[in-house]
């Protein structure tokens, strides 16, 4: 392996599977509004105002499974009754989730082909 060599990483496991459950929890959050026949203004706000609350939400659940395992079972039944409570939480959750995995692995690629871009411009 030469250090101009690009290495490709895979995505871990997990990785894909919790941006699958992220998107499978926007999907559910979609096709419940559409099985509603409504998504207006009012919902709309409301998906943009539970942004910050739903990523709070992810924020206190991963605090908690470090910390007390046992524990991360009362965030996990909050996002689940809100989750089953309005279409807009599912919606949110399943975005929150995916831009919690998907930030950090955007930032980490875009640092790799800074580095290269730079490796390739010195030799």
């Amino acid at each position: 392996m030469s250090a101009n060599g690009y290495t490709s990483r895979p995505i871990a496991w997990g990785q894909r599977n919790v941006v699958a459950v992220g998107a499978l929890l926007f999907l559910l959050g979609v096709m419940r509004f559409i099985r509603a026949d409504r998504f207006g203004f009012v919902d709309v706000l409301r998906c943009c105002l539970a942004v910050i609350p739903m990523a709070l939400l992810l924020l206190v659940f991963d605090y908690v499974l470090h910390r007390a395992k046992l524990e991360a079972v009362v965030p996990l039944v909050v996002a689940l009754a809100l989750v089953v409570s309005s279409p807009a939480f599912d919606v949110v959750l399943g975005l929150a989730v995916i831009g919690a995995i998907a930030g950090p692995a955007l930032t980490e690629w875009k640092d790799e082909r800074r580095k290269l871009q730079l490796l390739s411009e010195r030799g």
